[in-house]
């Protein structure tokens, strides 16, 4: 009997991709790896400059990239990526334009209370929507660049464990200026949360949640292939990959132990959520007790850590109601604003200039709402329903080539870390405004698009048992199959879709 082992030919085809790398190819992709490391430290890249700065570097890497790997599906992603951008420079433009298309009235009452005639604008500040495209042109750049890198998945490993590592990095330095209450490494106290480079505790919250997503993604299909095979969960730690595996569980421990610290509730519980939907997702077992007890593994997991680290947490909840902010009664009014201009809003990126004038009492005077805290609901006020919807449905294509690329690869960590940290940001920012920090921004589409990239390769090959039938000369007895060796093995890496 012939017997034929190939578990090792995408390994190797894989490492003689990678040597026949092109320079540029290698430059730009650690133009990009360096991006992505260092976009959060200028304060979350807020800074008109640092977006800028950044656009130059996706663009760099989206330049250099091989496109070699490009299937099918990621150039139809990149064609709809072009009409989102088409969209947003429509918007801007008709909103620049003098005389605009659907004039405000603030233009034409300053010219009388001035005295002079002032060309009316369809947006609020004049030049405004014209510099936020800067945002949506790095937005496509990142996720560009990522989806060319995801086919790839030695880079993609590379690019998300230097997220988790950073994430790390960041979470300690935060951890030190929140245990020491230095200026220098916290020079802004939100309220006693822990914060990093973001500042905010809410951004902080969903860049530490994903990082830990992103950790859990990897550490799941390891241990559920373990209950399948009735192996216990401490072999993941021994063996070939063992300590890499210990060293990703005491980041992803570390990294759940300080999510409680930020205060954030919305952060902490979607976090925990998605994890146990994550359990649920990739669970495929017969027996249901071995489901029960990974579900009731992680919850004890979450409450330890919740007793360990979230007195503050908890302190807080007990003091501050659902809606402390009055963030619903504020989403009404920008709903009921744009109503009155359902194709155009009030001009993109002018919501701290637009929207005090349709500011209630309601709201009283100690909430601050330069920003929306719901990232759909300030496009939809800035530039219209249109808008709104083409970015939606961009938001739900995506989401459904994870979800169908979480199914076909299920043993691909990367698309259910995608897919996690997708669902993470998507949902925290519909109430708060984690993406329109452009340092989680970057983060969050380099995770997403290397999911999507990877989504496009073949299905997984499930272990099968072929036979090879040895025959006798013509008269005797055929010989007895027996089974030939086999190896699973990723056919992702290395291949194209």
């Amino acid at each position: 009997m012939e017997v034929t082992d190939r578990a090792d030919a995408p390994v190797a085809s894989e490492r003689r991709r990678r040597s026949k790398r092109s320079l540029p190819d290698r430059i730009g992709f650690w133009f990009f790896l360096a991006m992505v490391l260092l976009a959060p430290i200028p304060d979350g890249s807020v800074a008109l400059i640092w977006i800028q700065v950044w656009t130059v570097f996706a663009a760099i890497a989206v330049l250099l990239l091989s496109y070699r790997d490009v299937s099918r599906g990621v150039a139809l992603l990149l064609a709809g990526q072009l009409l989102l951008l088409a969209g947003y420079g429509a918007v801007a433009l008709l909103q620049s334009v003098s005389p605009g298309p659907a004039p405000l009235a603030i233009w034409s009452e300053a010219g009388k209370i001035l005295g002079m005639e002032i060309a009316p604008l369809s947006g609020s500040v004049r030049n405004t929507p014209l510099l936020f495209l800067g945002r949506p042109l790095l937005a496509a750049l990142v996720l560009t660049a990522a989806m060319l890198i995801g086919p790839d998945r030695h880079r993609t490993g590379v690019v998300l464990r230097a997220i988790v590592g950073a994430a790390c990095l960041y979470g300690f330095i935060g951890f030190l200026g929140f245990v020491i209450d230095s200026e220098n490494l916290r020079p802004f106290d939100q309220g006693g949360a822990l914060t990093t480079f973001f500042l905010n505790k809410n951004t902080t919250a969903t860049y530490l949640g994903s990082a830990f997503l992103i950790v859990f993604a990897m550490l799941l299909p390891k241990a559920l292939n373990a209950l399948r095979e009735h192996k216990p969960l401490s072999g993941l730690f021994r063996g070939e990959g063992g300590r890499k595996r210990i060293i990703a569980a005491l980041a992803g421990l570390f990294l759940l132990v300080l999510l409680p610290l930020t205060l954030s509730r919305a952060g902490l519980m979607l976090t925990v959520v998605l994890a146990l939907a994550a359990v649920a997702l990739k669970i495929r077992l017969t027996g249901r007790g071995m489901v029960w007890k990974l579900v009731l593994g992680v919850l004890v997991l979450f409450s330890f850590i919740y007793a360990l680290s979230g007195e503050g947490w908890r302190e807080r909840q007990a003091l501050v109601g659902f809606d402390s902010l009055g963030r619903l009664d504020a989403y009404g009014m920008m709903l009921d604003a744009a109503a009155a201009r359902p194709m155009l809003g009030y001009g993109l990126g002018s919501f701290a200039e637009s929207f005090p004038q349709f500011r209630t009492e309601q709201l009283g005077t100690s909430a601050m709402f330069d920003i929306g805290h719901s990232t759909p609901i300030e496009l939809i006020f800035e530039g219209g329903y249109p808008l709104a919807l083409l970015v939606l449905a961009y938001v739900l294509i995506c989401g459904a080539v994870l979800v169908r690329g979480a199914l076909r690869r299920p043993d691909d960590p990367y698309i259910l870390g995608a897919l996690l940290v997708g669902t993470l940001g998507m949902l925290h920012t519909s109430f708060d405004f984690p993406l329109q920090i452009p340092g989680f921004l970057i983060i969050y589409l380099t995770v997403v698009g290397l999911g999507l990239a990877r989504s496009f390769l073949p299905r997984e090959e499930r272990k099968v048992m072929r036979r090879k039938v040895m025959r006798r000369p013509t008269g005797a007895a055929q010989a007895t199959p027996a089974p030939e060796a086999s190896s699973a093995s990723d056919v992702g890496a290395g291949q194209t879709a």
